[in-house]
């Protein structure tokens, strides 16, 4: 497997292509966003295939027996956003119409790091809220709640595999919503906020480099596999229309 682009951190580079590479790529500064998208979408099955690697079959056949592949979802999740909403809305005191405002004040709050206690925010309504944009929330929101979780973590390991299971709550049961594409563009985006914090535990000694390093490949592998779920169940769902 050999890596298709022409330049990498700005030289040429001709070699083979594994996960800590890959994840040296993604985590790089010195490569525009474009060019990582680039370089996903040209080496997506390479990449594909050391996330199979990087995963034990256990881990894998949980990912599988896990998969949803319920035909009626999309309805079902307009009304479930419709109650979440609604019972949202009574935990915090507000009408249902405030709902959507008070939730991109939360999000832009947490974008920022403030710290929420200081204006007002209770960790029981920031929890509330942290549940509603995990389940309906726009890919931009997801990501900024991820970034403010791992950032606060206390342990940031333990946070990232919940997350990253299904039945969690978390990123993998956000993107079962077929509303929810995994995009390159949405993956890089998780996994820059992934990769930055892990570095900020390393360098604060919360973790090792050992374990920053084998989470952040861990991590990778496992939004891959995401990403590639969410794909079969998008051609089953695509399948079953057809006939």
């Amino acid at each position: 497997m050999s890596i298709r682009i022409e330049k990498i951190d700005n030289i040429n580079y001709i070699g083979n292509l594994d996960l800590y590479k890959v994840r040296q790529i993604l985590g790089s500064n010195k490569i525009t966003a474009d060019q990582k998208i680039k370089f996903i979408k040209k080496n997506h099955s390479e990449i594909f295939h050391l996330a199979e690697q990087k995963i034990s079959s256990t881990d894998f056949k949980t990912i599988m027996d896990n998969r949803p592949l319920k035909l009626f979802r999309p309805l079902k999740n307009s009304y479930t956003k419709a109650g979440d909403k609604k019972l949202l809305a009574i935990a915090l005191g507000i009408k249902p119409m405030e709902v959507d405002g008070y939730v991109k004040n939360i999000n832009l709050q947490v974008r920022s790091m403030q710290d929420l206690n200081s204006i007002g925010i209770s960790p029981d309504k920031y929890e509330k809220v942290k549940t509603y944009v995990f389940r309906h929330g726009t890919k931009e929101q997801l990501i900024n709640f991820l970034d403010y979780e791992l950032a606060h973590a206390k342990n940031i390991i333990k946070v990232l595999y919940h997350t990253l299971e299904y039945n969690s709550g978390g990123i993998a049961d956000y993107f079962i919503r077929p509303i929810h594409r995994l995009d390159n563009t949405t993956m890089l985006g998780i996994y820059n906020v992934v990769d930055k914090n892990l570095k900020s535990s390393r360098i604060s000694g919360k973790i090792s480099d050992v374990q920053a390093q084998e989470t952040a490949e861990w991590a990778l592998a496992r939004i891959y596999k995401i990403q590639n779920n969410q794909r079969l169940i998008n051609a089953i769902k695509l399948k079953k229309t057809l006939e």
